[in-house]
């Protein structure tokens, strides 16, 4: 029974992957954040009984791993998505760009959109979706890097690789027409990276981070 709830798991999440991507990547279906944190939810969930519904403890370690490393590229997936291709991004590939979609000028974005909202010109809502969802961008990383890759766990290389990852991002975006490249969007990526790094090295929850990729011997 034990085998067959996690195979039927495992088939359905396989499923709901393919959904994921078929819907994502379709022209005529838009995904809203919401619909998209409670589709991850449900699929982590799932994966979770495909990896370890009725596995004994002491055989679970290669299982958490593994596990984590699918709910990785998941992540890796629904990022590139949001950051290149999603419909409810207003996402989409336009090699024409001017240096007016470049701001180099630190806190400038944050403070313009601050003050829209201040003054009424924008939502709450909108305020919201860009200054939060920038920092929640790859908060995810803060425990994923770390817990994958050992030589993560260095707070110096750690920021250093999101630095570089997150520029090399925003340099692709403006390129492309897919976005514009803004020193604001890396501030607010790295801040929500480093915070939830952090919270991940508080000792009990970094036991546990470290444990997903133990060190040999250990």
């Amino acid at each position: 029974m034990k085998t067959f709830v996690r195979s039927a798991a495992a088939v359905l999440s396989a499923a709901l992957l393919c959904l994921n991507l078929y819907i994502e990547l379709s022209p005529q279906y838009t995904v809203g954040p919401v619909w998209k944190l409670a589709f991850a939810a449900v699929f982590a969930l799932v994966l979770a009984a495909a990896f370890f519904f009725g596995v004994p403890r002491s055989s679970r370690q290669k299982r958490r791993h593994d596990y984590v490393l699918i709910l990785f590229w998941y992540y890796v997936w629904v990022l590139l998505n949001v950051l290149f291709f999603d419909n409810a991004m207003g996402r989409g590939f336009s090699p024409d760009w001017t240096f007016s979609a470049v701001n180099l000028t630190p806190f400038r974005t944050i403070h313009d959109y601050l003050s829209a909202y201040h003054y009424g010109n924008i939502s709450f809502e909108l305020t919201v979706l860009n200054l939060a969802g920038n920092l929640a961008a790859f908060a995810p990383m803060g425990f994923f890097l770390p817990a994958l890759f050992r030589w993560q766990r260095s707070i110096f290389f750690f920021t250093a690789s999101l630095t570089l990852a997150v520029t090399a991002v925003e340099v692709t975006q403006v390129y492309t027409g897919a976005g514009s490249c803004d020193v604001d969007d890396l501030i607010l990526n790295l801040a929500g990276a480093l915070i939830v790094y952090l919270l991940c090295r508080i000792p009990p929850l970094w036991r546990r981070v470290c444990a997903v990729t133990p060190k040999k011997g250990d």
